[in-house]
């Protein structure tokens, strides 16, 4: 079924709450909150919502150009597909008709149209010197806006996501991080610690963390003792609680 801003509308003329939360449902499908990073020449682009119901617009209250791609249906918060991926790397159709870059140095952002299943990619003034270029299916470049995205104004069935463009972190090189370290299957089951498997290992912290793989039985370390609270006010040496546990810490 296609998901249309009138349909919502029409939800959201219901006062029902069953209604209103399919509203906020189909808003959602149509124009998601998070879409993927795309990552391009050595670039990530992130693209953020500003408004329901809206097109982007700059400092001045001017609209940019904008090139049309035709036939991008919702969801378009699929990695690398959608709006965010056609408008920077280019789409089958354009690339077929002769279109050779998508400039996406000068783009700052795109209006997604629901009702139409289109995305406008959205540039600053000048980018484009002409209306019959290949890389779009319609294009719009009398409009005069320069810079990033700063506000939006209203225009029903549009939503505008604007654009923040970053360096992509280059790789750690060996040993500059505890994931570059040589595996240390001795220790680790994998090699590495369990948080180098996750998010990139960027939650790691930078001292080597426990052991997940050193068979230790229960009583072979202080810390693995009963507690001993006459001894100790939380019950073990106070090595156990240091950054890397009593591994990195205390004596054998």
């Amino acid at each position: 079924m296609k998901i249309t801003i009138s349909a919502i509308a029409a939800l959201f003329a219901s006062s029902s709450p069953l209604a209103a939360a399919e509203e906020r449902s189909s808003l959602g499908q149509c124009f998601p909150d998070d879409i993927p990073r795309y990552t391009y020449d050595g670039s990530d682009y992130n693209f953020s919502r500003m408004k329901y119901n809206s097109v982007c617009v700059d400092g001045n209250g001017n609209q940019y150009q904008w090139g049309k791609i035709e036939g991008v249906w919702p969801p378009i918060d699929e990695p690398n597909s959608g709006c965010s991926s056609a408008c920077i790397s280019g789409y089958g159709r354009g690339q077929a008709r002769g279109c050779t870059s998508m400039k996406p140095d000068k783009l700052v952002g795109f209006n997604y149209n629901c009702d139409e299943s289109a995305c406008y990619c959205l540039y600053e003034k000048n980018t484009w010197s002409d209306s019959d270029t290949p890389c779009f299916d319609s294009m719009d470049t009398s409009k005069h806006g320069r810079g990033d995205v700063f506000n939006t104004q209203v225009q029903r069935g549009s939503t505008c996501y604007s654009l923040d463009v970053l360096p992509t972190p280059s790789p750690d090189p060996p040993g500059s991080s505890i994931c570059t370290y040589s595996p240390d299957n001795d220790c680790y089951k994998s090699g590495w610690p369990a948080c180098c498997s996750e998010n990139n290992g960027r939650d790691c912290p930078s001292f080597p963390t426990m052991c997940d793989n050193n068979g230790r039985k229960r009583g072979s370390s202080y810390c693995t003792h009963s507690p001993e609270y006459g001894c100790y006010k939380s019950g073990w040496p106070a090595c156990c609680h240091q950054p890397g546990g009593d591994i990195m810490n205390c004596p054998k």
